[in-house]
């Protein structure tokens, strides 16, 4: 289906050298990217000077004979990243964005089966292309800033406003090869077109205006972050504040005092840590605590809690946060609910630019990822989520057999599970490749029973997965594998803390059907590997 609902106008673009051009002339003095240097000085560049830098890169770069070529930017966040993916858009190059939490060879493995030609990378990853046969490698904070301003004293002496040094840009040419994931299996490389990605970028303020000023954590070398957190601000003409080092996480929100938040669960955790450590210094935890309980049970009227601690953290001018890539837990929802937060969380997946879906301000549901972004069509087929649209890619980089598997008539398989509600609200219950399929026939979404366990006090982390009883090939029971979170317990007995949280589960049980009931419990000795989106990577977990 197709959701019918209320969009504001946006201007959508169809390609991305378009939508810088127009940006540069319509908010030329305004701030588009603002950072933090070491000594707390606040480094911001207006759009005007932006879009200079990304002529002068794409200058050079096709003086360079880089256009039209792949390209892999290898770095943490940083401008000269965003620099370097918009000036090879804008050549007509593909950009490459690569997971750098990778070990080294797997780095160079990922440049080289999406034939980049050239690697625009950060000091410390230079060393994984020494020797390095299939192409170049620019260093990014040297040769590449000198490609920058030596670009803009050439295009400015010779009086060049557009981009027609470069390869011609159509709206099908590809703009981006970005890897998935990969939490159930191996990494695909998503062949992503200018107007797939600026189509959803335009889009995602169609159905909420966010506020001006966004501050993005978020690892740019995912679809979430570099699509909803950088051309979307981009395209709408606002401020995103960029974090390249979790280690100046807390300071530089601090200093920028955003107005919106990107986030995903686990940052949204962490910092709800930070703010209940403010509390208790601030001697308000208990009391904020109740006054929070008090919010989440009354029905009608909700008095947001205004005690509590956040400006510490997150400066005074916060109004919004938006959430996606993972489930997030209700609680920590419903906690930023009550402290006058609006938390909007969202829907997508890499090969759909990524959003498929979004909340709306007043008609937020707690538990549901929004409503559909426009031009969007979705159908649920035998519980799995299919899409079509145009921020739906075409194919997988050299991988047509995997490409033609995942449409179906022009349906895109998305691989999650999930349903619309009468209202066209949509609800994410697992992955397909989750669900535990008993002999009889009966399925059991995982994920549906990690979020009853999260509920646990002593709960960290939870992985439910169905274990073999070794009586049939296909007989298994369901087991649940948990992190202990160690600060909610002065416990140091393994076998008690089981105890406990055994009790905990046998309580849950008696609420659920008998064949959604846990059966084994296990703990873990440590945290489980997650993606650099924190997504627990159930493959790498040990059982």
């Amino acid at each position: 289906m197709e959701q019918k609902t209320l969009y504001r106008d946006v201007k959508v673009y169809e390609t991305l050298p378009e939508c810088l051009l127009e940006v540069k002339d319509l908010y030329t003095e305004k701030k588009a990217i603002t950072m933090f240097g070491r000594d707390r000085e606040e480094l911001s560049v207006t759009y005007g000077e932006f879009v200079k830098d990304v002529q002068g890169a794409a200058y050079m770069m096709a003086q360079r004979k880089m256009a039209g070529k792949h390209i892999g930017i290898v770095g943490e966040n940083s401008y000269e990243w965003i620099v370097a993916f918009c000036a090879a858009g804008c050549i007509g190059s593909v950009g490459v964005p690569i997971d750098v939490e990778q070990p080294e060879n797997e780095i160079v493995n990922l440049a080289d089966f999406a034939d980049a030609s050239f690697v625009i990378a950060q000091k410390e990853f230079l060393p994984a292309f020494d020797g390095w046969q299939n192409g170049f490698a620019i260093p990014m904070e040297s040769d590449f800033v000198q490609m920058i301003r030596e670009g803009r004293d050439a295009v400015s002496v010779a009086g060049i406003r557009d981009f027609s040094f470069g390869k011609r840009v159509e709206k099908e040419t590809p703009l981006a090869i970005v890897y998935t994931s990969g939490t159930t299996s191996v990494s695909k490389a998503v062949v992503l077109s200018h107007y797939n990605m600026m189509y959803d970028a335009c889009c995602c303020q169609a159905s909420v205006k966010l506020e001006d000023r966004m501050f993005n954590p978020l690892p740019l070398y995912h679809t979430y972050s570099l699509g909803c957190g950088i051309l979307n601000i981009l395209a709408h003409g606002q401020n995103i504040c960029i974090n390249g080092n979790l280690k100046t996480l807390f300071r530089d929100i601090k200093l920028y005092s955003p107005e919106i938040i990107m986030a995903v669960p686990l940052v949204l955790e962490n910092l709800l840590k930070e703010i209940h450590r403010v509390q208790e210094k601030l001697g308000i935890r208990e009391q904020t605590e109740q006054a929070v309980e008090r919010f989440r049970k009354s029905v009608f009227l909700k008095k947001p809690v205004l005690v509590n601690g956040m400006k510490e953290i997150m400066g005074d001018s916060l109004k919004t946060i938006c959430c996606g890539g993972a489930h997030l837990n209700e609680k920590i929802a419903e906690e930023y609910t009550a402290y006058g937060i609006d938390l909007l969380q969202g829907y997508g997946i890499t090969e759909c630019s990524p959003l498929i879906s979004n909340s709306i301000r007043g008609q937020n549901r707690i538990n549901s990822v929004g409503l559909l972004l426009p031009g969007i069509e979705m159908k649920i087929a035998d519980g799995e989520i299919l899409v079509k649209g145009p921020c739906v890619f075409k194919e997988y980089y050299k991988n047509p057999g995997i490409t033609e598997e995942s449409f179906t008539d022009g349906w895109f398989h998305t691989g999650d599970i999930g349903y619309l509600d009468r209202k066209g609200f949509l609800f994410i219950c697992g992955r397909k490749k989750n669900l535990i399929v008993f002999n009889n026939g009966k399925k059991v979404v995982p994920e549906e029973l990690e979020a009853y366990i999260h509920q646990i006090p002593l709960v960290k982390e939870v992985m439910v997965y169905g274990e073999s009883t070794g009586n049939a090939p296909d007989e298994v029971r369901l087991s649940a594998l948990i992190c202990v979170d160690m600060s909610k317990t002065d416990e140091t007995d393994n076998y008690k803390i089981l105890e406990n949280i055994q009790e905990e589960i046998t309580r849950l049980n008696s609420r659920l059907p008998v064949y959604k009931r846990i059966q084994s419990v296990k703990l873990s000795e440590s945290e489980f590997q997650k993606t650099s989106m924190q997504k627990i990577q159930r493959r790498k977990v040990s059982l």
